[in-house]
């Protein structure tokens, strides 16, 4: 039997996070299928301090997802704090679905989930809204697991969105004078978001191979009515220059450009050389602290 909480890598800048000014951070948490990422990112500098990536068990709905997220805190001591500058909790999955805010009615939102993707019956549903774009996220997730959530973290400061929120509003701020399509990759399933003066499309999809990647994009590119001569494309996360899916995207959209930078963090290298990875690979972690008031200050 498998033992969970999995450290896959915990590093924290040793001269910089200090546990006594949590009033100073942000919180970003991040639950997908089998994982939780935490960053505490300093409101002032908007340096990244501290990057945990842990495995957890596949079904949320089994007793010891519960168990192993106690055991998380139990070992991330600095997560039972309660006077974080703001805290975020992001879901990963592909239970969402995009809806014009001036159309969005509170008490449909299991009507919208139904339709689009239907609703587990342990599930809760909730949005949240870009208050710039003027569009909505629906999603759901546990009940049980975001009740657990809430009880640690109470007050105006704490938000719960989706991933697809973290990546709208990271293409916002990061991106949106760059190019019109923005495409980030995870392990096993790719972001695809089109703007033109709007927002005209995001969406998730799972992949397993180069091929795939380039299917999904291709079926965007031709539903979206995109020139693929003259698009700008910016590409990002577990994506490498040398790669095949990336010299088949080059050859597909000329005007790809690989991104490997976060711009709207102030350099620190620390953290993400000590994890050996590169910040793209959690910009949906870190874009989560754009999806809130608070971030704006």
């Amino acid at each position: 039997m498998e033992v969970f909480p999995k450290k896959i890598f915990s590093v924290v800048h040793p001269s910089k996070f200090n546990f006594d000014k949590s009033i100073n951070y942000h919180l970003s948490i991040n639950i997908g299928y089998g994982f939780i990422k935490v960053c505490c990112i300093e409101k002032t500098t908007q340096a990244c301090l501290l990057l945990a990536v842990y495995a957890l068990p596949l079904d949320k709905n089994h007793p010891n997802y519960i168990k192993s997220l106690e055991q998380f805190y139990n070992q991330e001591f600095f997560l039972i704090k309660k006077n974080w500058f703001s805290v975020t909790l992001s879901i990963s999955n592909q239970k969402f679905t995009l809806i014009p805010h001036l159309l969005l009615s509170e008490k449909d939102l299991f009507t919208y989930m139904h339709v689009a993707c239907g609703v587990d019956p342990h599930h809760e549903v909730i949005s949240f809204t870009h208050a710039f774009k003027k569009m909505s996220v629906v999603f759901s997730e546990n009940a049980s697991v975001l009740d657990w959530f809430r009880k640690r973290y109470t007050g105006s400061n704490f938000h719960i969105i989706h991933q697809a929120n973290a990546i709208i509003e990271g293409f916002q701020i990061e991106c949106l004078h760059k190019a019109e399509l923005f495409v980030w990759l995870a392990e096993d399933y790719l972001y695809i978001v089109v703007h033109k003066r709007n927002l005209l499309y995001c969406n998730l999809f799972s992949y397993k191979t180069a091929d795939d990647f380039l299917g999904c994009l291709s079926a965007v590119v031709q539903v979206r009515q995109l020139e693929r001569a003259s698009c700008t494309l910016l590409v990002g996360g577990l994506i490498e220059k040398k790669s095949l899916a990336y010299r088949q995207l080059k050859t597909y959209i000329p005007k790809t450009t690989l991104k490997t930078k976060i711009g709207f963090f102030k350099s620190n290298p620390y953290v993400f050389k000590a994890s050996n990875t590169s910040p793209m690979l959690y910009f949906d972690l870190m874009s989560a602290l754009l999806c809130h008031t608070h971030s704006r200050v």
